[in-house]
């Protein structure tokens, strides 16, 4: 009995995981660092967004790997993905867009991004997932997914530019 209870709540606690944003009151000091927001460095203004596609298989552990291009101050960008977790099932292949936030200079794209993740999927539909690496730099996606697949894990997603594609894309 034990065993069946603590795996029904295993698969159920990384979908009780709420962020919630944190609201400061304007021009009032940062709690944690002391600074106020203008000392805290500047973010970008500029909308930026990604496009990609990916492979996730698993076999217990999961692999997730391919490729996207990101849309910042006007140029286009290659990159690349890959990592994976634990608790992973199946094979799906992704597509999806999202919104960069927080990316304040290119190189700060750059990283590994986390976040708690739970699915199942036969067939296609669609998915959602917030990302954040150690810069603060968070990814907010939109994905149609298609194939069987079923995981509930901390997943690890390491995002790199891509630089001899990068420079050709940015020179167009």
């Amino acid at each position: 009995m034990f065993p069946r209870s603590f795996a029904a709540f295993a698969a159920f606690l990384p979908l009780c995981i709420v962020s919630l944003p944190a609201v400061a009151a304007p021009n009032q000091p940062d709690t944690l660092t002391g600074q106020s927001p203008a000392q805290t460095g500047p973010v970008s203004a500029t909308p930026s967004s990604i496009s990609f596609s990916l492979k996730e298989v698993g076999g217990g552990l999961g692999y997730e790997w391919g490729k996207g291009t990101l849309h910042y101050n006007g140029k286009d960008y290659a990159f690349e993905i890959g990592g994976g977790g634990i608790a992973s099932l199946g094979y799906i292949a992704v597509k999806g867009t999202g919104t960069v936030k927080d990316l304040a200079r290119l190189d700060q794209f750059d990283g590994t991004y986390w976040t708690v993740k739970a699915d199942a999927a036969v067939g296609s539909g669609v998915g959602a997932a917030v990302l954040e690496n150690q810069y603060g730099v968070k990814l907010d996606l939109k994905m149609n997914i298609s194939g069987a697949h079923v995981g509930a894990s901390v997943m690890r997603l390491r995002f790199r530019l891509l630089p001899e594609k990068t420079d050709k894309l940015a020179a167009q």
